[in-house]
């Protein structure tokens, strides 16, 4: 039972992990879009430029009006005014051709246009002047269509209750009449049905719908973002805030590649962001989609955007000037570093001076001793030479010895007074001798591991325990701690700089990171758990 408990434990968290990789790289996704932002546009752009020179060849009318609607599609939420303008150049071509249901259909477009830009009063006269006994199914899911649009606007901007009940009631009735006439394997059918499940709360039926439609129309560029926002509007009803987040980026991803202005997925994003504490997105985000809704003409999204942006702006810039602050500090700081580094260097530079002038020093009393040897050798030739004159010299090495035992004591003294003042002591020992270091090292890890496991006796088991079963450290016989739990025995000291490890115990940087990092491939437990876990052994 307790390892199933660890095993869905630890799924969990690498299922939270690969969510928040996911995310953060679906955002960097986003982030490279908008810089490209220029590219979709000229897209967009080429193909309007391209049905202008179409239009300019055609002088049939039904031809002008069906051409038209192409460039309709393509200003629609791209910029509202020429999508007006053409909107009024089909009523006018409908009204020349004298065709009910050419006018009809070019007034719901002047209305969907008014609509978006915010004018709902203008919006819902011109429809209401359609006679929906004349239309078509396919006017008629579009003139559904538009009354559900544009009361889904009025209900999100109603400030009383009473306002909201009205026009909830209006909108479920329109989402009867769209799934009436809309065909129901069209995507449009799908989205009404998602909006009649959440209305009803049936949440995990709405969710199943979208995630349905997100696999089948995930690939489609021109409906990518439209499928995603509604999925990401599920997520959010139910609280996954990560979920929702995630559809939302996808979706302006989609809207930005196709060059849409006049989006809500990346408005609203930026609030969640800023909700989260990431305010150079949230700031980045919503000056974008302040900037493409001016750009649109689209004044109702101007005036959702207008609501939020001074907000995120506020806390952007009160973040900058933190930093901006900050990083004075540290200036100062590193400046006044860099002087304590440079008498730092100019006190080492003397202090070798000075060990360069003792070395000097050692090898001339070197080189004393050495011809001092040389006189001993020859007076002991001179005195081999003859018994006779044994006792007349006798005296002379006697004295000899005497002023060398004199001279060498004075030497002795006088380089350990050298040494004493400048330090060279030690650095001379560790020079002419390696294995005095080695020796002194090897000690010296001795006491610390006795001393440091006398501290913590259940240390090695402790640690043990945080790695796989199959992968636990065991000090070789004769040894008390291996390299390894050295390491860790100076993080649970609260060591953890692996320079200062490494200065510490002799080892090279690499070979701290190297250790550190075998050790982290065993781990039973994530990173940050072991990092806790480490400064909790022994208590």
């Amino acid at each position: 039972m307790r390892k199933n408990i660890l095993l869905a434990f630890f799924l969990l968290l690498n299922i939270c992990g690969f969510a928040s990789n996911e995310i953060d790289s679906l955002l960097k996704v986003l982030d490279a879009t908008i810089k490209e932002r220029p590219k979709y546009e000229q897209k967009r752009e080429l193909r309007i430029d391209s049905l202008n020179i179409e239009l300019k060849k055609i002088a049939n009318l039904d031809e002008r009006f069906n051409l038209y609607q192409k460039l309709l599609r393509e200003y629609r939420n791209y910029n509202m005014d020429s999508a007006l303008w053409i909107a009024n150049e089909r009523l006018e071509i409908a009204q020349k051709l004298n065709k009910t249901e050419y006018i009809s259909t070019a007034n719901m477009n002047i209305a969907e246009i008014l609509g978006i830009m915010g004018m709902y009063k203008e919006s819902l006269d011109i429809i209401d002047q359609v006679d929906s006994q004349k239309l078509d199914d396919k006017q008629r899911a579009y003139y559904f269509h538009l009354y559900h649009s544009i009361y889904t606007l009025m209900f999100e901007n109603s400030f009383s209750q009473k306002e909201k009940t009205h026009y909830e009631n209006l909108l479920s009735q329109y989402k009867d009449s769209l799934l009436l006439v809309n065909d129901p394997q069209s995507l449009g059918y799908a989205l009404v049905w998602n909006g009649k499940l959440v209305e009803k709360g049936k949440y995990d039926e709405a969710l199943a719908l979208m995630r349905e439609c997100f696999q089948k129309y995930g690939e489609d560029q021109s409906l990518v973002g439209t499928v995603a926002y509604g999925l990401s509007d599920v997520y959010r009803r139910i609280g996954d805030h990560e979920q929702e987040k995630k559809y939302l980026i996808i979706s302006a991803i989609g809207d930005q590649r196709k060059a849409v202005k006049g989006y809500i997925a990346l408005r609203k994003l930026a609030i969640l962001l800023y909700q989260e504490g990431d305010l150079d997105r949230a700031y980045t985000y919503i000056k974008c989609a302040m900037e493409d809704a001016i750009f649109c003409k689209a004044r109702f999204r101007t005036l959702e955007i207008s609501q939020t942006l001074p907000i995120i702006a506020a806390a952007y810039d009160k973040k900058v000037k933190q930093e901006k602050e900050n990083l004075i500090k540290y200036l100062f700081l590193i400046s006044i570093l860099s002087v304590v580094l440079v008498i730092s260097l100019f006190y080492i530079y003397k202090q070798l001076k000075k060990l360069s002038a003792a070395r000097k020093s050692i090898n001339k009393m070197y080189e004393d001793v050495k011809r001092m040897n040389g006189d001993l050798n020859d007076l002991n030739k001179k005195l081999s030479e003859s018994n006779l004159v044994k006792e007349e010299y006798i005296g002379s090495v006697f004295n000899l010895c005497s002023t060398y035992i004199d001279k060498m004591e004075a030497y002795r003294i006088d380089i350990n007074r050298k040494l004493k003042s400048g330090q060279i002591a030690e650095a001379t020992k560790m020079t002419n001798s390696t294995s005095l270091v080695s020796d002194e090292l090897k000690e010296f890890f001795r006491n610390f591991d006795a001393i440091f496991l006398n501290i913590y006796p259940n240390f090695v088991e402790e640690f043990n325990s945080l790695l796989l079963e199959n992968e636990q450290i065991v000090p070789k016989a004769g040894d008390i701690l291996t390299p390894e739990l050295r390491v860790f025995a100076l993080v649970r000291l609260g060591i953890t700089d692996s320079s200062k490890i490494a200065s510490f115990l002799h080892y090279s940087p690499q070979t701290v990171y190297n250790y550190r990092l075998k050790v982290h491939n065993k781990l039973v437990v994530s990173k940050d758990e072991f990092a806790v876990a480490i400064q909790q052994i022994g208590k």
